[in-house]
């Protein structure tokens, strides 16, 4: 990889995100941008081209009357047009507002009622989960189709707006970095979402911090893969390459083999992704050694241990050298960073994956950081931890205990300005330009941090996705079958899966089944059937996947709410224990 960046980070610091990509767009306007697989070709489209896509969708929205700081929507799978559609709205002086296509069709009418948004891209693909909901369509002014098929009231397709911007002479808005650029809803139904409010000067102080810790250079081509409502990949795999003069290559599927041949035929170089991704990139190539014979699995043992030993005796890698020809079979020979966000990983994995010869960072963040606030230095990076704190951010541990474990708490200009239309919400969390992030943690002597576990009660999937509590919560007690709710995470092989701790109405059972109320597998399917049917307008990684019924009721607050940490702390944690239990039912297929 040439040692030369065309963009430099301190071009980035003070300006607004539309001033960095058209910063990028006359620096490299003939390099490829994106590239995307259609009709099983792939396309590729240079800065120049996307420049003039977003500057004729920007016009489009102004000349139909989007004003500055109207929120506008974006719902869709990761694709160019969801790049083109964020630049764009954020040029004509809006607010994006990424919407998880996951969500149910009733969660994503919650998000846009939430947002107060009156203006929404969507992809053919999600445009059934608006039609889904009666009344949203006439409730949003415009509707954007991203593709030429389907149609709805106030619609209009992309292709019609970028003629009308193109025949535009309208001018666009004047943009502060102060101005908000994103309000990213943290998930649900319920009043407990959030919408975290990032500013320009948010997200491009987060991309200063990180560009200065990564060597990035217009020669990359990131691998998209995570969705783009996630803020660890719309900062750190769509504007980070953008701000580098990249390429970012929009991979065709999830599924690990069109992924590597993915990888190999785009000579893709960076790739983000959350533990679950790498567990498995990791575990195929593993088990391709071993499927290939007596000799091989010893041999590259051997190699392993090696390369190990002179990394530790020398802080040479000899694993570049030594497994060339491995990643060039497994389709990972041009792969030469991997990094990780959005969950706990084990460090095997990331010390693996340097072993072999690919270079892996893992980092901490939250949607309120922008997400990044620290990162494991290129150089020296170390696999138990999330590493230091990037340039601009300042991180402490508040009331440490006697191991120096306890609340991480974070300050700079990546921090949020606070939660929309919610200042209670804020003022629980930001405090004198401090952010309390409900993590605890503890700092090496060398300043690398490590994550221990959460103080707040949000579950964070295998894939990175939150999902929070007190939503599930409110959708079991609709049941009359069910007295108490209380839900948290089970950790699997370090992974965590939702479950519930319940407590049956048994005046109600009483009432519906009599004397059979004595019967302990009637009362378990009844439950069963009430779980999978308060879920089932869930998105499918906040669905319960099991739950322990108990009879005594839960401790209390005197305001009468259970006392969810006495409950954690006593089991330590519970999750981990319950499966052992006879009372405890296991919901996966």
């Amino acid at each position: 990889m040439p040692q030369e960046k065309l963009l430099q980070p301190d071009q980035f610091k003070d300006i607004t995100i539309p001033e960095m990509f058209f910063t990028a767009v006359s620096t490299c306007p003939g390099s490829w941008s994106m590239a995307y697989s259609e009709d099983d070709k792939w396309s590729k489209i240079t800065y120049q081209e996307l420049g003039e896509k977003v500057s004729d969708i920007a016009k489009g929205l102004v000349s139909l009357g989007a004003q500055k700081g109207q929120r506008v929507g974006i719902l869709s799978e990761n694709r160019p047009e969801w790049g083109m559609a964020y630049l764009a709205i954020l040029q004509a002086g809006g607010v994006v507002v990424p919407i998880d296509f996951l969500l149910k069709p009733q969660e994503i009418a919650h998000v846009i009622n939430q947002a107060d948004a009156q203006i929404l891209f969507v992809s053919a693909k999600h445009l059934p989960k608006i039609k889904g909901v009666s009344g949203l369509a006439n409730r949003l002014k415009l509707i954007i189709l991203l593709d030429e098929e389907g149609s709805l009231q106030n619609s209009l397709k992309l292709s019609e707006l970028l003629v009308k911007g193109r025949k535009s002479t309208v001018a666009f808005p004047q943009l502060k970095n102060t101005d908000v650029a994103e309000i990213i809803f943290t998930s649900g139904t319920t009043g407990n979402s959030k919408g975290v409010m990032l500013t320009h000067k948010n997200i491009m102080s987060d991309i200063w911090g990180i560009e200065r810790v990564l060597d990035l250079y217009p020669q990359d081509n990131f691998l998209s893969v995570l969705p783009l409502n996630h803020v660890f990949e719309s900062t750190c795999g769509f504007l980070i390459p953008l701000a580098s003069g990249a390429q970012i290559t929009y991979a065709r599927s999830l599924k690990s083999k069109e992924l590597l041949e993915d990888i190999k035929s785009n000579n893709i170089t960076i790739m983000l992704g959350v533990p679950l991704l790498f567990e498995k990139m990791f575990l195929s190539i593993k088990n391709a050694v071993a499927k290939k014979g007596l000799f091989t699995r010893p041999y590259f043992n051997f190699c392993f241990q090696l390369v190990k030993a002179l990394k530790e005796l020398f802080g040479f890698n000899s694993g570049k050298l030594i497994f060339r020809p491995l990643r060039r079979k497994a389709g990972l020979a041009s792969v030469r960073l991997l990094i990780c966000g959005g969950a706990p990983l084990p460090a095997y994995i990331a010390k693996g994956f340097d072993l072999l010869g690919i270079k892996f960072l893992q980092g901490y963040g939250l949607t309120e950081t922008s997400p990044v606030i620290t990162l494991n230095p290129f150089n020296k990076p170390k696999y138990a931890s999330v590493g230091k704190s990037i340039m601009g951010a300042e991180l402490k541990i508040a009331t440490p205990d006697k191991n120096g474990i306890g609340e991480i708490i974070a300050k700079g200009d990546m921090i949020m300005t606070g939660y929309y239309n919610n200042p209670e919400a804020t003022g629980e969390v930001l405090n004198q330009g401090w952010l309390y992030t409900g993590d605890s943690g503890w700092m090496d002597k060398d300043g690398y941090f490590y994550i221990c576990g959460r103080l707040k009660n949000v579950i964070v999937t295998a894939a990175g996705k939150n999902v929070y509590p007190e939503e599930i919560e409110k959708e079991l007690l609709k049941s009359s079958y069910i007295a108490e709710a209380l839900v948290l995470g089970k950790k699997i092989d370090r992974r965590e899966e939702v479950y519930a701790m319940l407590v049956p109405n048994y005046e109600y059972f009483k009432e519906k089944l009599g004397d059979s109320i004595s019967d302990n597998h009637l009362i378990e399917k009844v439950i069963k059937e009430e779980l999978n049917r308060c879920c089932s307008n869930l998105a499918e990684y906040k669905r319960v996947k099991g739950f322990e019924i108990r009879e005594q009721e839960f401790d209390k607050t005197p305001t009468k709410k259970i006392k969810r940490f006495t409950v954690c702390e006593d089991r330590q944690i519970m999750p981990q224990q319950i499966q052992n239990q006879t009372n405890f039912y296991d919901l996966n297929p």
